[in-house]
């Protein structure tokens, strides 16, 4: 059975040029991490969220890799997201019912985990990897707040067909679906939450036919997969000055005020190393909101 989202995989060119970009626009910083025989990584760096999850920056010059291969056919872009499960013979039979393309050999033993793949082909373009762990090294301990970062929020999915992408991912991995939303941008988009397991995290999978829309031209350009990173933020002007300060541009130079989720800033993939990444700071009205620490009063009016 799925608990959560484990990590999201991140496939770039150069790992250093990545934490870099993390660390100087985001405030975040991590690991290293050794090479990957699984994914077929060189190296890699491991970036906390602090809801139970990170970004892997995985680099590769392995030809036949997952992440070489994908760099080959893409670019730098989310290559994966990983899910931790309690039971993953069970999930991996589940998912072989169901008609992955899998056999016994894709089931793999290591020191660390048992660890399968499915691939985007039965995902609506999003590779889909299960994880047991054998130790507590696949967890990792993050302070409530890291520079304003109150956690990943959502992960953007662009696909072609909502209903498709919903029923591949319930049949596959059982995995909750809440909200679906019909009228999004003006009627020209509709959305749907899918939930792993994670506080205040979600895979919002979208469904976009506004010529003018993001998502719409990520799919004329890329197809069906990974598009976007929110990161929820404590402070949106906060975290936008931090990103302007570097001299970095945030999309159209503006914080979207007219959102039905929150206030909204976008950093663009060339900024990014190739990723879209959204900055967010929920009304408290909006899903997922976490509700804020009280501000300390220094005195009180007379």
């Amino acid at each position: 059975m799925i608990k959560r989202l484990l990590y999201v995989g991140f496939a770039v060119a150069d790992v250093d040029l990545t934490r870099r970009a993390c660390r100087d626009l985001l405030g975040m910083s991590g690991e290293y991490l050794a090479s990957d025989d699984f994914l077929g990584t060189d190296r890699g760096a491991r970036l906390p969220f602090p809801n139970d999850c990170w970004l892997y920056v995985m680099e590769s010059s392995q030809p036949g890799s997952p992440v070489f291969e994908y760099l080959q056919q893409k670019g730098p872009g989310l290559e994966r997201v990983a899910f931790l499960t309690d039971d993953i013979l069970a999930d991996f039979n589940r998912a072989r019912r169901q008609g992955a393309p899998l056999d016994e050999s894709d089931l793999v033993e290591t020191s660390r985990a048992w660890r399968f793949a499915v691939p985007p082909e039965s995902v609506s373009g999003v590779t889909v990897e299960l994880i047991q762990p054998k130790s507590d090294e696949w967890v990792v301990d993050t302070p409530p707040s890291i520079q304003g970062v109150l956690g990943l929020q959502h992960v953007g999915v662009a696909v072609e067909n909502l209903g498709k992408a919903c029923e591949r991912f319930d049949r596959l991995f059982d995995v909750p679906l809440k909200d679906l939303r019909t009228d999004q941008h003006g009627g020209e988009q509709k959305d749907v939450m899918i939930l792993p397991g994670n506080d205040r995290l979600w895979l919002h999978v979208t469904e976009s036919w506004g010529e003018n829309a993001r998502v719409y031209n990520f799919l004329q350009e890329n197809g069906e997969g990974l598009e976007h990173l929110c990161i929820e933020v404590d402070d949106i002007r906060q975290a936008v000055t931090r990103v302007t300060s570097t001299g970095t541009p945030i999309f159209d130079h503006k914080i979207f005020t007219n959102r039905p989720d929150g206030f909204e800033a976008f950093i663009y993939p060339e900024h990014m190393t190739g990723v879209t990444v959204e900055l967010i700071e929920p009304y408290p009205t909006s899903r997922g909101y976490r509700p804020r620490k009280p501000q300390r009063i220094d005195c009180w009016p007379e």
